[in-house]
């Protein structure tokens, strides 16, 4: 058997996001296999069409082999996602890899956001932590439970111990902000919006919720109280005074606020009803108004209440999806709603699916994609949101880790025809075979269908272990489509590259038919129009 010359060849930038005309630095590493100078050509796209390519020589010595390139955006280079290709060849060998990464002005139109939740004081590796997060393109993070107490969030020392009983670190906090910013990414405190602890909760049965029969609300057997946030009380009035104080002592980026789902109702200590959705609203709106600057994001758990969460100032939609929503049609329904009633606001789904079921993961991120949103579920150098509670994060298999990389860089290449930045247009007809789940969207060069594969005898659900779906072969597409067609062309991330190739079309009398040659997991369909009508 003949060695490779060249072993894990790979690619990254250092950033989850740039800033406009900021320098991208992308990191390359191989393995090669015996010493040797080698040729590395990289290219570089945004959607269809080549910007710039660059050529050099690498001596390679054997090992281990790392370079830093540099690519100054040229002027021409506007905000928006690229595509790069990396060739290394040497004596008639070669390998290839690939990678993606973006300028934007403001990282909520095209969140990817990922969380991080150790903040032991013995921690020393924030740096490697946020490394390996950039690696999956990151731009955001949640910093789970990382307060002192959830009435109290700044600790009055930097070592503290948290409600759980669990040694934590200020230091350790500051550290991961600091290497977030470094890496392009975002910082967000966690907090809960009706949470107090029992101590406080108790002292203060004046600011509580209460159920029907007059009894305090309590959360986990006395661990927390839930607490009224109507607007101008003495619990909204206090939250806010703390979210002043974390944004005062930290460089946290904005705020993110939880809620549990339940109560969804509840009165005040008079007996009054308590409106939680208005209050919810009246929140954010207050947080926002106190830090205009600081984008404020809210969890709609179990999609609630989406309607009034829509039409408040979040900087993004952010929705809990739990059962009984439980089929991918389900999700896809969901962020298409949430995207409806926010004027096409980005959506951030968290969704928590095992490790160990791949395939339901990446179906999962399939169909948030293809509607217009993105998935909470990397963080902690590159480990798996699989439970509500953070900490119970579950390390990924490779291969599992390369299709979610891969989904997010094909969503980053080709931005202009399929990110959260392009409106889905729902309503144009699609004509796929059953099973086929189809988004169609209108871009500044033409369109794009997302074709995600559901096929089965009854619908999938994302939480329940199911194989892959039997794969499509040469299939059509079809659709009413009245400008004429230049080219068609196919990306996808279930190949090796992420680069689209042309496939077969033709137009008959109105409607646009495409012959697509497999579909595995999701397909991306790019229709380049010509500049005459038909």
């Amino acid at each position: 058997m003949v060695q490779k010359l060249f072993l894990d060849f790979s690619i990254a930038p250092d950033k989850g996001t740039y800033l406009n005309e900021e320098e991208v630095s992308l990191e390359l590493r191989v393995t090669a296999r015996e010493t040797c100078n080698a040729s590395l050509e990289l290219r570089y796209w945004r959607g269809l069409v080549e910007v710039s390519r660059q050529i050099q020589d690498w001596p390679l010595q054997a090992g281990s082999n790392q370079r830093e390139i540099i690519f100054g955006a040229p002027a021409n280079l506007s905000e928006g996602g690229y595509g790069v290709e990396a060739r290394l060849s040497s004596g008639g060998e070669e390998a290839r890899c690939e990678t993606a990464f973006d300028f934007l002005c403001d990282w909520a139109e095209f969140p990817r956001y990922g969380f991080v939740c150790d903040f032991t004081p013995d921690r020393q590796d924030a740096e490697a932590t946020i490394q390996a997060l950039a690696r999956f393109h990151l731009n955001g993070l949640q910093f789970y439970d990382w307060q002192y107490r959830h009435d109290d969030l700044v600790p009055p020392t930097d070592e503290f111990i948290d409600p759980l009983g669990r040694p934590q670190s200020l230091q350790a906090v500051r550290d991961l902000i600091a290497a977030a910013h470094r890496h392009g990414m975002k910082a967000m405190p966690y907090l809960a919006i009706y949470a107090a602890s029992a101590k406080f909760w108790h002292a203060h049965p004046e600011m509580a919720l209460y159920d029907e029969k007059h009894q305090l609300v309590p959360f986990g057997e006395e661990f927390l109280g839930i607490m009224d946030p109507t607007a101008g009380t003495g619990w909204s009035t206090h939250l806010l005074a703390e979210c002043r104080r974390v944004l005062g002592t930290l460089p946290f980026d904005g705020l993110h606020i939880d809620q549990y789902g339940e109560p969804q109702t509840g009165f005040n200590q008079e007996g009054e009803p308590v409106d939680l959705p208005r209050a919810f609203s009246d929140f954010i709106q207050a947080a926002v108004d106190q830090h205009p600057r600081r984008p404020v994001l809210f969890n709609a758990v179990k999609n609630w209440p989406i309607d009034s969460l829509t039409k408040a100032p979040v900087a993004f939609n952010y929705i809990e999806i739990w059962p009984p929503k439980i089929t991918y049609w389900d999700v896809a329904e969901i962020v298409r709603n949430a995207r409806r009633l926010s004027g096409q606001k980005s959506v951030v789904i968290a969704l928590y699916i095992p490790a160990n079921r791949p395939i339901n993961n990446l179906l999962a991120d399939a169909v948030i994609h293809a509607c217009g949103g993105t998935r909470i579920e990397v963080g902690e150098n590159g480990r798996l949101l699989s439970d509500p509670y953070f900490p119970k994060h579950e390390a990924m298999s490779p291969s599992l880790g390369e299709g979610i990389r891969r989904q997010t860089e094909l969503l980053m290449r080709y931005s202009d025809w399929i990110s959260p930045q392009v409106s889905e247009n729902e309503a144009v007809q699609v004509t796929a075979p059953a099973g086929v789940f189809t988004a169609y969207r209108d871009a500044k060069a033409g369109a794009s269908i997302s074709l995600v594969n559901l096929q089965a005898g009854v619908p999938l659900s994302w939480n329940e272990d199911h194989a892959a779906p039997e794969e499509f072969k040469d299939f059509e597409v079809s659709l009413v489509f009245s400008e004429l067609v230049e080219s068609v062309w196919l990306a996808t991330a279930d190949q090796d590259s992420l680069t689209a190739a042309s496939i077969r079309f033709e137009q008959i009398e109105g409607r646009l038919i495409i012959i697509v040659p497999e579909l595995k997991i999701w397909d991306v369909l790019l229709i380049k129009t010509s500049m005459q009508v038909r």
